[in-house]
């Protein structure tokens, strides 16, 4: 197994070589490297190298295989992975945690682009991935001397993909956007860097498979107004408020930006009016 030292010598060398593998590289080996040290607290090794590793290797390179893929899904949906340590308020925990869950898109499109998984596999990542948008109560960002965090912004990125699944019906998108809404309507914190727009995002993927009917989006936007009415006390009011006028605003203008608007857009500007205490004057 590679020390984090050896991990970082190795991966610098394939990066200036853009990640081409030579015949002798033994791929099982660096795999298990890459994911035993996903949550190094070295963001170089953990941003820069293992997780564009990841990238250049099953995206761009394509030379992880269908079973390799398999392996690296089973370790991101194991209490090595996405549950490491969940449930802890703050703690290095995030760091395994949020970058495992970031393979999620990586594993989903190359499945999308070559079906290698079956449903109940499929239906496994739903399963561990909407735990883990449950049970997270980690919210930081960037976190200063450590780099970005950002467990709901990564899962937010994965249920994108998930969501574009031919495997994912309605039911499975409904659930989608039921535990959206919950991890935008948190009042403990209010969201600072850039959560709102990457949770914006599934659910355009949402809308663009044409699968619940639109009166059921809608009934979804307005229930954002009474999630936040149902707050009392400062500064959490003013923290769930914030966290969902800024979603709501970046849905309203993503959906026209996609020309996908028209009632949602109208139940939009009446949710945000709903439950502004301004709006009157």
């Amino acid at each position: 197994m590679f020390t984090e030292t050896q991990l970082k010598d190795k991966l610098q060398a394939l990066a200036a070589n853009d990640f081409q593998l030579s015949p002798e590289e033994d791929l099982d080996a660096l795999l298990a490297g890459m994911m035993a040290h996903i949550g190094s607290l070295d963001p170089e090794l953990r941003d820069d190298l293992i997780y564009m590793g990841f990238y250049n290797l099953i995206q761009k390179k394509a030379v992880i295989s269908a079973d390799q893929m398999k392996m690296l899904l089973s370790k991101v949906l194991s209490g090595e992975g996405m549950f490491y340590r969940l449930g802890e308020p703050e703690g290095n925990g995030i760091f395994t945690r949020a970058f495992s869950t970031l393979l999620l898109p990586l594993i989903l499109i190359a499945h999308r682009n070559q079906p290698f998984l079956s449903l109940e596999e499929v239906m496994q990542v739903r399963e561990g991935l909407l735990r883990m948008v449950r049970e997270e109560r980690d919210r930081r960002g960037f976190v200063e001397g450590k780099g970005w965090a950002h467990a709901i912004a990564h899962a937010a990125d994965a249920l994108d993909d998930l969501a574009q699944c031919v495997e994912v019906r309605d039911d499975v998108l409904r659930e989608i956007l039921t535990e959206v809404r919950a991890v935008v309507c948190i009042s403990d914190t209010v969201y600072t860097h850039g959560e709102d727009d990457r949770l914006v995002t599934p659910v355009i993927a949402i809308l663009r498979r044409d699968l619940l009917p639109e009166d059921e989006i809608v009934r979804w936007v307005k229930g954002f107004a009474g999630a936040v009415t149902a707050v009392e006390g400062m500064p959490a009011r003013l923290y769930i408020q914030g966290n969902v006028t800024n979603f709501l605003q970046a849905l309203y203008f993503r959906l026209g930006w996609a020309e996908l608007s028209g009632p949602l857009g109208t139940a939009i500007t009446g949710t945000l009016r709903k439950m502004n205490r301004f709006a009157g004057n």
